[in-house]
C-alpha cells in the first residue's frame, strides 16, 4: 500500500519565501540611471542655450553595454535625433557645432539608431526613428523598470531628470562635470521639489578637467 506524503507549508514559510523572492527581484530589477554633461554651477546650457562648452558627445559613461532602453523627453528628442542622425556620416558635419563627428560619436549615433528610445510627451509628436515610442505619462516607465532587461538610460532633458526624482524613478545620477561657470541658464536639478539624498559611488578625475562622479539615490 502506497503511503501519501502531504508538502505542507506553514504561512511563515509562506512569508519567508515571499520576502525572499522580493529580494532576489529587487536585486536583479533595472535601474533607471541619469547621466549628463553639467557645468560646475550645475548648469546643462548658458542663457543663450548653448552647449558649445562640450568639446564632444562622445559616450563618455562607459555603461552603454548595461543599457537597452534610452527615454527623453519631448523638448530634447527633435535635437537629439537629428544630431545622431547626422552623426551617422562620419564625412558630414554636425548641427550646432559645425564639426565633423568623431569616431566614438560615429559609434554612439549607431548603438542608439538600434537601441529602442522612449520620448515622454503630453501631446502627441511625430518621431523620425523607427526604434522610438511616444508615451504620455511617467507611469509607463515605471512599468518598463519593473520588466526584465538591461538598465534605463535616462538621457535627459532636465524637466524630464527633475519629474522622474520627484516620482522616485531614478535609481542613480551620472554627472559629467565640466570645468566652467556658466552664470545662468538652464539647472538640471531645478524642478527638484523634494529633499533627496545621495549615497557617492565613485569619483574619477578626467582629462581637460572634467570630473566623472556617480550617485545612487538613497529610498525615502
Amino acid at each position: 500500500m502506497m503511503d501519501i506524503i502531504f508538502n505542507t507549508v506553514t504561512p511563515e514559510a509562506q512569508q519567508c519565501n515571499t520576502i525572499e523572492e522580493e529580494a532576489i527581484k529587487s536585486l536583479v530589477m533595472r535601474k533607471n540611471i541619469s547621466a549628463m554633461q553639467i557645468s560646475v554651477d550645475g548648469y546643462i546650457e548658458d542663457p543663450e542655450a548653448k552647449q558649445d562648452w562640450v568639446d564632444n558627445w562622445e559616450d563618455e559613461y562607459g555603461f552603454l553595454d548595461q543599457v537597452d532602453l534610452c527615454v527623453l523627453g519631448s523638448v530634447m528628442y527633435p535635437d537629439y535625433e537629428q544630431y545622431w542622425t547626422a552623426a551617422l556620416n562620419p564625412k558630414k558635419k554636425l548641427p550646432y557645432s559645425d564639426k565633423l563627428p568623431t569616431h566614438k560619436e560615429v559609434q554612439y549615433a549607431k548603438w542608439a539608431l538600434k537601441t529602442p528610445h522612449i520620448v515622454v510627451s503630453r501631446k502627441p509628436m511625430e518621431v523620425a526613428w523607427k526604434n522610438t515610442q511616444v508615451v504620455s505619462d511617467l507611469e509607463e516607465i515605471r512599468k518598463l523598470k519593473q520588466e526584465q532587461g538591461k538598465n534605463i538610460y535616462v538621457i535627459g532633458g532636465a524637466m524630464l531628470v527633475s519629474s522622474m526624482i520627484n516620482l522616485g524613478l531614478v535609481d542613480e545620477i551620472r554627472l559629467m562635470i565640466n570645468p566652467v561657470l556658466l552664470g545662468g541658464g538652464k539647472l538640471l536639478f531645478k524642478d527638484v521639489t523634494e529633499r533627496h539624498y545621495l549615497k557617492l559611488v565613485s569619483a574619477e578625475q578626467r582629462d581637460l578637467g572634467k570630473v566623472y562622479l556617480i550617485y545612487s539615490l538613497l529610498p525615502k
